[in-house]
């Protein structure tokens, strides 16, 4: 087993200001998105219509905000021509599989279940409530902080994954724990019954922290 660190080098700081402005960027673009399906409760649609075009948008952002952030990473890389290659990462592609974990590490078939079966259709719940049964109180603040954290888990994917970087993998880790918690108490405040179902996913986020 190798020790901590993988291929991670101070030398790429142009690799780390890319996933920054392309967490930045998703974020405005999925708040973007949010705010449209709350204003779609107003509008001159049907029912039907209205409720379908807000389940899509929620689908798409809840479970496919990775492909944000990946159409976001070509963008960017074409209007820089390459100048941050998202695809020029250094390392053993074994890298995570070679790594020493504690005791505790749960079964890698564990993690698809919990972000897939528990996690995303809770999440999901949890923004319809507020989208569609509380769209006339003032969401911004808790849909931004919400499309945030999911940004923020992207941007650990990148560093931790792909930059293979622990150290700062965690600083992302870490940040994306605190605003998760955030949207929950945010979602709380608005209805009670939207932030608890934030919390399967807050407490398995704190078992991916741990394991950082």
């Amino acid at each position: 087993k190798v020790c901590r660190g993988g291929a991670c080098s101070d030398s790429t700081p142009a690799l780390f200001a890319k996933v920054a402005l392309a967490a930045v960027v998703e974020t405005g673009l999925m708040y973007s998105l949010l705010s449209y399906a709350v204003k779609a409760n107003t509008m001159d649609y049907s029912t039907a219509i209205t409720r379908s075009l807000q389940a899509a948008i929620l689908f798409a952002i809840i479970f496919g905000s990775a492909s944000f952030g990946a159409i976001i990473d070509n963008g960017l890389s074409a209007a820089t021509k390459q100048l941050f290659d998202p695809n020029t990462i250094p390392g053993d592609g074994d890298w995570y599989a070679k790594l020493r974990k504690p005791s505790w590490n749960p079964p890698g078939w564990i993690f698809p279940i919990m972000w897939l079966i528990v996690s995303k259709p809770t999440q999901f719940m949890s923004v319809w409530k507020l989208i569609t049964q509380n769209y006339e109180k003032d969401l911004s603040i808790p849909l931004l902080a919400y499309c945030f954290h999911l940004s923020l888990g992207d941007a650990w994917n990148k560093v931790f994954f792909g930059l293979e970087c622990t150290g700062r993998g965690l600083a992302v880790i870490c940040t994306f724990w605190s605003v998760l918690w955030l949207s929950a108490y945010l979602f709380y405040r608005v209805d009670p019954n939207a932030g608890l179902l934030l919390l399967p996913t807050c407490l398995w986020v704190t078992v991916a922290s741990a394991l950082n």
